[in-house]
């Protein structure tokens, strides 16, 4: 069985998630520090095996360096947004209050339509560029449903005013999102997690389309 636990950290407070299995594997997905989720992982007898970053804005990969370097586990990130992780200027670092700017190089990156796993639990990538050029939507059928960065968020979407941002491209995201069949749980990057149907129902962005 595939679990998640959600966390806020950081000075934004962005949502990192602990994915664990029943193997005590764990692959942590956007960790904005590194403390708490070492500490985590500690407490329950979890081996970190692989860390996600869902797009290269540092609130969402702060916490990555010190995790890597304390347990080796692989990081996964957008190809497109490689530029980005290793930038404080284009990843906005300054966000993070005095957080030193840790760069990171990904072991590993994914781009729309590919498929990878970690700990064995199963990824597929679907692009939802707009908040960054590489932001894209990750999901995670063991979990019904998406990790979403800062793409879409309850009751609204990602800000596109950063590095590679743009509002054109959001949109054209937005309409891809909108035209998904079924339901699924959306783990936003802030915020409270919610469901594709809820948005579809209530966010104002989606209500556009």
């Amino acid at each position: 069985m595939v679990n998640v636990m959600q966390t806020a950290l950081g000075a934004l407070a962005s949502n990192c998630y602990i994915i664990t299995t029943d193997s005590k594997e764990a692959v942590v997905v956007d960790p904005a520090s590194s403390a708490e989720v070492l500490d985590f992982a500690q407490k329950n007898g979890l081996k970190i095996g692989g860390i996600i970053i869902t797009h290269g804005h540092y609130d969402h990969f702060a916490g990555v360096s010190d995790i890597k370097a304390e347990t080796g586990a692989p990081v996964y990130a957008p190809e497109l947004d490689a530029e980005m992780l290793i930038s404080a200027e284009k990843c906005w670092a300054w966000f993070m209050r005095g957080v030193e700017f840790k760069p990171v190089i990904p072991d590993k990156t994914f781009s729309d339509g590919d498929k990878f796993s970690v700990c064995n639990i199963e990824f597929r990538v679907m692009s939802a560029s707009g908040h960054t050029v590489g932001s894209c939507l990750l999901f995670c059928d063991s979990l019904g449903g998406f990790f979403a960065g800062d793409v879409l968020f309850k009751n609204g979407v990602g800000r596109t005013d950063g590095y590679s941002g743009s509002e054109k491209q959001m949109w054209e995201s937005l309409e891809k999102i909108s035209a998904l069949d079924g339901d699924f749980r959306v783990f936003t990057g802030h915020g409270e997690t919610t469901t594709l149907k809820a948005e579809k129902m209530s966010n104002p962005y989606l209500n556009e389309l």
